[in-house]
């Protein structure tokens, strides 16, 4: 038995290959973990039902729940002929996933395509899955809406703004910055204006855990323990 984990969650693809990316997650103390589609044995479109009780029983063993599924399918492939079949079929099995694992959000980026982004929509609706588009601006009306602070510091805007202007339709939220040269890092070295976005959320009411998206991290095990220390200290438990 760990002590209370930190109501955060961590991209685990950047922790290392399976199983120690649950074992590095767990050392962190920290509630959750977030799927990734690509991930080498971990993609959905290869766990038949056995392998994917073996992910539930390595979660329950590590004392941590999944707070989604990133499928982050570049968005020329759903209008490429010779690989919109594909896509379309690890973003289901992406879905069907995240059903098994308790109807968890999927992160995504939404084709334009009306007639696909209708399929995927209703895919979701029909399995009782949350859809998060981190496309920029998200505008398709039918989907929930994912913040990725570095992207929108990106474009020169204000993420606790963009929290505030998703409203109920915010369905996960990454926990991330940009340094001076434009590159992602852990919250508390650069642009994010961390206070801010982190009262945001809370006044926003987010029901999933917020993601410590360390992808691209030069070293994302050391980073996101700097990470959670600084998100903690903004808010300590006795103000929430």
């Amino acid at each position: 038995m760990r002590s209370p984990p930190i109501p955060l969650a961590v991209t685990m693809a950047a922790l290392g290959a399976s199983p120690s990316c649950f074992t590095n997650a767990m050392k962190l103390n920290l509630a959750g973990v977030q799927f990734d589609a690509s991930q080498p044995g971990l993609r959905p479109r290869e766990l038949d039902i056995g392998a994917r009780r073996d992910v539930a029983a390595t979660l329950r063993r590590h004392e941590l729940v999944a707070s989604g599924i990133d499928c982050f399918i570049p968005l020329e492939r759903f209008i490429r002929l010779d690989a919109v079949e594909r896509a379309m079929t690890a973003l289901f099995e992406s879905i069907a996933f995240a059903e098994f694992l308790g109807r968890v959000p999927v992160s995504f980026f939404m084709p334009q395509d009306a007639d696909l982004a209708n399929t995927i929509s209703q895919e979701a609706a029909r399995r009782g899955v949350l859809l998060a588009d981190f496309t920029r601006p998200a505008s398709n009306t039918k989907c929930g809406i994912g913040i990725d602070p570095a992207a929108i510091l990106l474009e020169q805007k204000n993420p606790a703004q963009e929290v505030s202007a998703a409203g109920d339709r915010l369905v996960t939220a990454r926990v991330n910055d940009i340094d001076q040269a434009g590159q992602r890092g852990p919250i508390g070295q650069g642009r994010l204006d961390a206070l801010a976005y982190r009262i945001a959320l809370e006044v926003c009411g987010l029901q999933t855990l917020p993601v410590i998206d360390c992808r691209s991290w030069r070293q994302p095990v050391e980073e996101s323990a700097q990470c959670v220390k600084r998100w903690n200290e903004l808010l300590p438990v006795g103000n929430l």
